[in-house]
């Protein structure tokens, strides 16, 4: 088995960004999902039918809707997304700087 050392020294700013936006996108998809199934669950306890009686009550009426939940969570989502992928590319290029004084990351890798 060989051992070796390998030290990153430079990370591509492109990568980054196609890796990030990877990333931001089965982030989106999975936090939509999980959003889904909280609704559902929160709805067979009947916590939305309180909550829009109670909003109803106080004087309002505005309801909390399927779409409206879901509508608020994607607005979230896109917001995130963007920002993670945006903050890549610049991430990389910290990186960059900072291994230039300090040097990379190593890594150890095992040939099995």
């Amino acid at each position: 088995m060989a051992r070796r050392d390998v030290t990153i020294t430079r990370i591509s700013p492109t990568s980054a960004f196609r890796v990030g936006l990877a990333l931001s996108l089965v982030g989106l998809i999975a936090w939509m999902l999980a959003v889904c199934l909280l609704y559902i669950g929160l709805n067979q306890v009947g916590i939305w039918e309180s909550l829009n009686s109670l909003v109803g009550g106080v004087g309002g009426g505005f309801e909390v809707t399927f779409g409206v939940v879901i509508s608020a969570s994607a607005l979230i989502g896109v917001i995130f997304a963007v920002l993670l992928t945006l903050l890549a590319p610049l991430m990389a290029v910290i990186y960059n700087a900072i291994v230039d004084v300090f040097g990379g990351l190593r890594v150890d890798l095992d040939n099995r």
